[in-house]
């Protein structure tokens, strides 16, 4: 199933924000677009004045309407959550034009054995808890795509510790930043507005 939302941050339409400024394309982790998914849950947080946020996750959705924005002038930024990294991988092969993209605790060997190539990453923030513990996103993970892009990607370290968590890779753990999200949150807001 495909799950396309469409999120506008101020006090016009969703048609009159994606009528002007910038694009944050959300591409949740491996549940989907549900209520605990970190980008789900902040998807208030995330953009600002100015931004949509669109959730999907559907590749070939992502790169069709990054596609669409670019044409009309806008400026996009992917951003992936965990299993979302390779989505946004996925997106970039299919031909998604950005002007950045954003990986959280993400599955970065999937998302780089996806890509093949560093070359098709436009700057790239990579946010990441060093605590966490989920054997698919481990923080040495996050420097080895860093070193693996050439310089096109830099790493944010945003470390809160919280409770053990039966589900190590779920969102309400190290993972998922302990539902402390402000830091992981505040850097993807800048990240955005910097493009």
């Amino acid at each position: 199933m495909i799950a396309v939302l469409v999120f506008a941050f101020s006090a016009m339409s969703a048609d009159a924000a994606l009528a002007q400024g910038k694009v944050a394309i959300l591409m949740p982790g491996s549940a989907g677009a549900v209520p605990n998914d970190f980008l789900v849950r902040n998807k208030d947080h995330i953009g600002g004045k100015g931004v949509s946020t669109v959730i999907t996750t559907s590749s070939s959705e992502a790169a069709s309407i990054s596609q669409a924005e670019a044409a009309k002038g806008r400026k996009v930024v992917l951003v992936g959550m965990s299993r979302g990294a390779i989505d946004v991988a996925a997106a970039l092969a299919a031909g998604a034009k950005v002007n950045g993209l954003v990986i959280v605790s993400g599955m970065y060997r999937e998302a780089q054995a996806r890509l093949g190539s560093p070359g098709l990453l436009p700057r790239t923030l990579l946010i990441h808890n060093k605590y966490d513990t989920c054997k698919f996103t481990l923080p040495e993970f996050a420097n080895e795509f860093a070193a693996w892009s050439g310089g096109r990607a830099s790493v944010r370290w945003v470390n809160v510790q919280g409770p053990e968590v039966p589900r190590v890779c779920g969102p309400m753990g190290a993972h998922g930043f302990y539902r402390q999200d402000g830091g992981a949150v505040a850097a993807i807001n800048g990240f955005i507005r910097s493009r």
